[in-house]
């Protein structure tokens, strides 16, 4: 698309082929888009970056250090300014993040001429470590009873919390559990891996524990939990991504866990199949239904 000082191109391309252009990475193609003088603000008035000489710099910079992917989530325009609403997903040394994003784009003569960026909460998974056990712990003991409602009865929900759910330790060893924090605040915990055991915490443990044939055995998705505050927000599906990814750099094709009830319906959106219903004896003749389930990657 030729955009330099092409009036005939509406305001909203021209913001459409910079969001194109970011995601792509591509630098040439996003100082096309922008003003020779154009100028980059955080909101209201903190100047980024003028002209291309700045502007181009601060894209490479960017992208090389997490390569960011934008998702637009709603888009308003009005006149000669285009207002996007995105999540920005990007990596990080130890996991990846997504910061909300509000970018206000002031689009004159077919280039953007202003652009002015409001940054919202940064939401980050990382790997957890051992400091982080006793708070991850917590935040089990929470959503296991609360988010079960509907799905268990309450003595269900307290027997299968107190007796199974909890930190796998040899995880953390193994660098393949992860936290989510959003403004340092955690919020979710999650992982995979490579080794035999399906489900349970440390105390649920007896024996070995083997490390997986990736060639021949599929790894596991393990303990994923979320604050009930924190619920239906993205963060088990964002767990689910970064473990996949590091399942496949692993050798893995494929993926098996055992759900509880409550996280069946996101496994199932992330791909997940039932191979197998059954149930956990726990103390007082309690009985827990459970699935096993099974993804290809």
């Amino acid at each position: 698309m030729a955009l330099a000082n092409d009036t005939r191109i509406s305001p909203t391309a021209v913001v459409q082929a910079q969001l194109d252009a970011y995601n792509a990475h591509d630098v040439p193609a996003l100082l096309a888009i922008y003003a020779d003088d154009a100028q980059q603000f955080q909101h209201p008035a903190t100047l980024l970056a003028t002209g291309s000489a700045q502007i181009g710099p601060r894209f490479t910079a960017r992208f090389a250090a997490s390569r960011p992917q934008a998702q637009l989530l709603n888009r308003i325009a009005c006149g000669k300014l285009v207002i996007d609403h995105e999540i920005v997903h990007g990596d990080t040394p130890d996991g990846v993040s997504a910061q909300e994003l509000v970018a206000t784009y002031e689009v004159e003569q077919g280039r953007i001429s202003r652009a002015w960026f409001s940054f919202g909460a940064l939401t980050r998974l990382r790997v957890a470590l051992s400091a982080d056990v006793a708070a991850m712990n917590a935040l089990i003991a929470r959503s296991g009873v609360a988010l079960s409602a509907g799905f268990y009865t309450q003595e269900q929900a307290q027997a299968v919390t107190r007796h199974v759910f909890g930190v796998d330790t040899q995880l953390v060893a193994d660098r393949t559990y992860f936290v989510i924090e959003r403004d340092g605040a955690m919020l979710a915990c999650g992982g995979w891996s490579q080794r035999a055991t399906l489900y349970g915490a440390d105390r649920a443990k007896s024996g070995p524990d083997p490390l997986l044939d990736p060639a021949s055995q599929p790894g596991r998705i393990r303990a994923f939990f979320v604050e009930p505050s924190a619920a239906r927000q993205g963060l088990g599906s964002m767990l689910m991504r970064h473990c996949e990814r590091q399942a496949l750099a692993a050798g893995f094709t494929a993926l098996e866990l055992a759900a509880t009830l409550p996280g069946v319906p996101l496994y199932r959106a992330s791909g997940f199949a039932v191979t197998e219903d059954f149930h956990l004896d726990l103390p007082d003749d309690i009985k827990l239904p459970l699935a096993r389930m099974h993804k290809r990657l």
